[in-house]
């Protein structure tokens, strides 16, 4: 499809407006909806000044660069041209193989990944990471059949798993139900190295958290304890003064 889940729209412009990149390549635009949103929010949206930015009788002063590439040309027509500095029709991989190594800030690469082959897909996943400092990917986590017969770039090719992207050096996964959305940040690369899963220490971590665990029941086992002891005293203090109440009433009627 030439846009995403609702459900993602939030998280991943959460994460761009994380880390407000000066240049961004939206690669498979769609309908130009990232591109959009990105141009109101990084550019407009702050700017006290917005409203001139918005005139139609003046040359666009954008604070940052927003280019997309889309294979389909009748999308074009629905993209919001004013958003994007520039949009290059064409396969993405060809597209891509002729641009700048580290030149944006960041990469989008949302809802186009499942529409590539296996192959295709981790060659196109290589020059992500090679032309922007850092990428962002979402792909679903099920694989569903799709076949558009009027738009092949529409058509369902490949299923991607965890070990995919990391095996291809992406470092940072945000939680979805549904959808892989894999990070690929090169400063993280540069200071301590992309996380593998075989760098993970299972065993550990398990007997740390049932450590933690069993802290926490030992802790709450006391604080029980605790509350019950200061119930238990609370109670006789209480039946003490009502036996000293009935007792002075007994003295006084003496």
């Amino acid at each position: 499809m030439p846009y995403s889940h609702y459900e993602l729209i939030s998280i991943v412009l959460s994460e761009i407006m994380r880390i407000r990149p000066a240049s961004i390549l939206d690669v498979g635009c769609g309908l130009g909806v990232y591109g959009m949103l990105c141009r109101i929010y990084l550019d407009l949206y702050d700017d006290p000044e917005f409203f001139e930015k918005l005139k139609e009788d003046r040359p666009k002063e954008w604070g940052i660069t927003i280019d997309g590439i889309e294979g389909f040309q009748g999308y074009l027509r629905f993209i919001p041209r004013w958003a994007y500095n520039d949009i290059i029709i064409g396969d993405a991989l060809e597209i891509l193989s002729h641009k700048q190594e580290g030149g944006y800030d960041l990469i989008l690469a949302l809802a186009i990944l499942e529409h590539l082959s296996k192959e295709d897909g981790f060659r196109f996943l290589g020059e992500l990471r090679r032309v922007g400092r850092r990428v962002i990917v979402a792909t679903p986590k099920e694989f569903k059949e799709q076949v558009v017969p009027d738009n092949p770039y529409e058509t369902h090719k490949s299923h991607w798993t965890y070990t995919d992207f990391i095996n291809m050096g992406f470092n940072r996964f945000i939680p979805h139900w549904g959808e892989w959305i894999a990070i690929y940040d090169k400063d993280i690369k540069e200071s301590g190295g992309p996380v593998e899963l075989g760098s993970i220490d299972i065993g550990g971590e398990l007997k740390r958290i049932e450590d933690l665990l069993i802290e926490l029941n030992n802790n709450l086992v006391s604080s029980l304890q605790q509350q019950t002891l200061i119930l238990d005293r609370l109670s006789l203090s209480i039946r003490l003064k009502g036996f000293l109440g009935r007792l002075k009433d007994i003295l006084k009627k003496g």
